[in-house]
Parts: C-alpha cells; sequence; structure tokens
C-alpha cells in the first residue's frame, strides 16, 4: 500500500462509527457509490469544487462502511456488496476523467482496467483460500480514491495535475495486479487443480 490510508483513518473514525453502528454497514457503501456517481457528474461539468467535496465523501463513506461492519460483525454479503459497489464507483471515477477532458481515453481505461485488475486478483486469489490479502501490491483502493482527490486539489494549480495523477494511477494499478499475480504464483504454482 502506498499511502496506508485504512492504516489511520480506522483510529480516526472509530469514535463516529461507534455512534452510527445501528445503521447498517452496508447503507454507508451504497451512499459511498452514490458519491462516485456524483463525483462523475462533477467531472462532466468540470466543477472542480464539486469534484473535490465528492471525492472526500466517497472516501470518507469507503473507510467508515468498513469500521461500522467490523464493529457490526462482517457478513459475507456486506463483503460482496462492498466490493461491487466499489467496482461501480471506480467506474464512475475513471471515466468520469475522460468525459470531463482531464486525461485521455487511453489512459483512463489503462487505469480503470488496473483498478479492475487489483480487486479481481484479490477476490480470486482470497477465494482459493488466502484469507486476507490486504497489503499485497502498490495501489489498493483505499489510495487510488486518496490519491485522485490529492490529483483533483493540485489540479487548482496545476492545469495538468489530473493528467498525471491518472497516469500515476494507471502505472500503479497495474503494477500492483502484476504484484498479486506473483503472489499467486509463489503461492499455487505447485498446487494441483481445484476446480
Amino acid at each position: 500500500m502506498l499511502l496506508q490510508v485504512k492504516k489511520f483513518s480506522e483510529k480516526l473514525l472509530l469514535p463516529l462509527a461507534r455512534k452510527l453502528k445501528k445503521i447498517p454497514a452496508n447503507a454507508f457503501t451504497v451512499l459511498g457509490m452514490f458519491s462516485a456517481i456524483a463525483t462523475f457528474i462533477g467531472f462532466y461539468f468540470r466543477s472542480l469544487p464539486f469534484i473535490i467535496a465528492f471525492l472526500f465523501i466517497v472516501e470518507f463513506f469507503d473507510q467508515l462502511d468498513g469500521t461500522i461492519a467490523r464493529l457490526q460483525g462482517p457478513t459475507i454479503y456486506g463483503a460482496f456488496l462492498d466490493s461491487t459497489l466499489d467496482r461501480i464507483g471506480d467506474f464512475f471515477l475513471f471515466i468520469g476523467t475522460i468525459i470531463g477532458a482531464y486525461t485521455s481515453f487511453e489512459i483512463g481505461m489503462i487505469a480503470l482496467l488496473g483498478a479492475f485488475l487489483t480487486s479481481y486478483t484479490r477476490a480470486r486469489i482470497e477465494a482459493l483460500g488466502i484469507e486476507n490479502l490486504y497489503g499485497i501490491g502498490l495501489l489498493e483502493r483505499t489510495d487510488r480514491v486518496p490519491i485522485l482527490l490529492i490529483g483533483t486539489i493540485l489540479q487548482i494549480w496545476f492545469p495538468y495535475a489530473i493528467w498525471w495523477t491518472m497516469v500515476l494511477l494507471a502505472i500503479g494499478t497495474n503494477i500492483t495486479a502484476i504484484q498479486r499475480i506473483i503472489y499467486a504464483y509463489k503461492k499455487f504454482a505447485n498446487q494441483k487443480d481445484i476446480a
């Protein structure tokens, strides 16, 4: 993990999460997805204040739902919903940078591919018996949204900040996918096919 956001966010959000723990964690997961869609609208209209505000909200809900889920006791459906809605959110965020002309189609799609592969490789490896892949790889989702948020803030002063941020994400997400493929090879190469 590059930024290790998750490492620090739980300590900060724990007092709030305790107050909100009667609300299902899945509700915050859904709010996070809708915030990503709102961010897409901001990209479409090229409104940096709107984009910055909703990227912050996306990240806030992304961290809060996990903290509340751990307090409530994680569920299989909750984990499935979180992963699925995060992918929808990723789609709207990355496509938004393309639609808003903050990056090129090619860079945006390479970043999106890397983001999806990062999540897919984690899900597949964990499904094959590794309990938790958290921390394996350069950029996880908990890094991607804050990096895009930082790039968007810098866009206020530097006209190509989001473009360079997307280049970083395109490289970093695909490196992460490769790291996880290598990790899977080391773990599973000598095992028989279980399919």
